[in-house]
């Protein structure tokens, strides 16, 4: 994609969600949502929050983010963390061969996945959770295969 250029094909759209050109934007947008990731995530029930005497906005914010039914909280694991997979993509460079992804990205990412499921034992009023789990490894396995797909698909173009 030349830079500069107004009329962008739908090919560079592609690429620049496949792996953008700003160094600063693939590091630090990957980072940001990994906080935002994690505030949503390990924010406590708005019960625990008013027992433990929280701002008003805390919960506000907790009741705002649990009044969705409890399936569609479950649901949300997977795009959450394919959104997370293809950041970490973004952080640590573009697949190295055609039929590749980044292996620390994926590894991050299952770590990652693990940890904030982990992670909220000691949260108050919530429990890691296996179906929570299983969504959030999802997200990361459906990233990674569409990552890799896109690679061979974007290798092929090119030659």
């Amino acid at each position: 994609m030349q830079k500069g250029s107004k009329n962008m094909s739908s090919r560079d759209v592609i690429e620049w969600f496949y792996l953008p050109e700003s160094l600063f934007f693939r590091k630090f947008t990957p980072l940001a949502y990994l906080f935002f990731l994690q505030a949503i995530t390990g924010i406590p029930k708005p019960d625990a929050l008013e027992d433990f005497n929280a701002s008003d906005f805390a919960i506000r914010f907790a009741e705002k983010l649990y009044d969705y039914p409890y399936w569609l909280q479950d649901l949300s694991h997977l795009p959450l963390f394919f959104v997370f997979t293809w950041m970490a993509h973004w952080f640590f460079g573009a697949a190295r061969s055609q039929n590749s992804y980044n292996l620390k990205a994926v590894a991050v990412s299952i770590s990652y996945a693990v940890f904030n499921e982990g992670i909220q034992a000691i949260i108050p009023d919530r429990f890691p959770s296996p179906g929570d789990l299983f969504m959030n490894l999802a997200g990361v396995a459906v990233a990674a295969f569409v990552y890799s797909y896109m690679t061979r698909k974007l290798y092929t173009a090119d030659s």
